[in-house]
């Protein structure tokens, strides 16, 4: 073992799955989850199973602890790896904010927005990186995971200008392990990308109910999400002058359709899952980050802002039940 030292933040799948690949990596690793969730992690193996093969990581070999209380061996760590939602950055980064020492944070959030509210709790002399990820993970125990889908290595890069030492460090101890992790200089372009995948299927996958594949056969929701992706691309164009397709009907036949293809046509996404489990979603930070881009250049963006409105119904009625 390294003493290259990862401490990952949160006990859900892409928690679960990145822990246990920086294990096998050879790095000392600490998983940081509720204290209601210790229990069933301590002395028990972590398996993950599916699209990047099977691994087991023997019990006692990912340290456990209390993600609201870190402690200085957490504090020294050299990545903190932050799988929380984006709604709830702050509050997990703000133990961190007052100790001397803090790691360089890796963040895993959907949308756009997370960087810099990680730089307003830690401050500037903390190097913030982000990443984009279209890798499928379902959390099917306390301590196992499974890759439901594979599409492209996890993309690492900085938004805000820091210095690349410490992500080459971190890709550096990852190449070793199960899960594949690149540097991507053009990281804003590649999550602006994932931001239009994610807020086309994510809001129309959790309002019917249907798989990727299922959203994109069917007549009714594959021209919603063409209707989404138009706005989506009009949106990019007028603020980054960025279009990564002609339109909403290109980039669903030519790129969306061939990324579904990859193995991601049974895939549910994590904004499904979160509304059958009673969870706040991150729409504010996908469809809700589109509504606000496109009324900041004077768009209109009626479909996204129809779509919102029914999750936030359905995450309420959830929440209340």
């Amino acid at each position: 073992m390294s003493n290259y030292h990862v401490s990952v933040f949160g006990g859900g799948s892409v928690g679960l799955c990145l822990a246990a690949h920086f294990a096998k990596a050879g790095a000392r690793v600490t998983l940081l989850v509720r204290k209601t969730a210790m229990s069933a992690l301590d002395n028990v193996p972590i398996e993950i199973s599916g699209a990047l093969g099977s691994h087991t990581i023997p019990a006692g070999a990912i340290a456990i602890a209390d993600a609201a209380k870190p402690d200085d061996h957490v504090f020294q760590s050299n990545m903190l790896i932050l799988n929380t939602k984006a709604d709830d950055v702050e509050a997990a980064l703000r133990p961190f904010a007052g100790s001397p020492t803090k790691p360089s944070v890796l963040l895993m959030q959907n949308g756009i927005g997370s960087a810099e509210i990680t730089k307003n709790v830690l401050g500037s002399g903390v190097p913030v990186f982000s990443t984009a990820m279209m890798i499928g993970m379902v959390r099917l125990a306390p301590n196992k995971a499974d890759v439901s889908a594979y599409a492209a290595p996890i993309g690492c890069g900085t938004l805000l200008d820091e210095k690349i030492g410490p992500l080459e460090n971190l890709l550096n101890v990852a190449q070793h392990g199960f899960v594949p992790m690149i540097q991507d200089p053009s990281i804003h372009e590649t999550i602006l990308s994932k931001l239009l995948l994610n807020s086309c299927l994510n809001p129309t996958g959790a309002l019917t109910g249907q798989t990727y594949g299922q959203l994109l056969e069917d007549p009714a929701s594959r021209q919603l999400v063409v209707d989404l992706a138009d706005e989506t691309l009009a949106a990019f164009s007028s603020a980054f002058d960025y279009r990564p397709a002609k339109n909403g009907q290109h980039y669903v036949d030519e790129i969306l359709s061939s990324i579904v293809s990859k193995g991601g046509g049974r895939h549910h996404s994590s904004m499904h899952h979160d509304i059958q489990s009673g969870r706040k979603t991150e729409i504010e930070f996908l469809n809700g980050a589109i509504i606000k881009m496109a009324r900041k250049e004077g768009l209109l963006a009626l479909r996204h802002e129809v779509v919102t409105q029914l999750i936030r119904a359905r995450e309420a009625s959830k929440l209340v039940q």
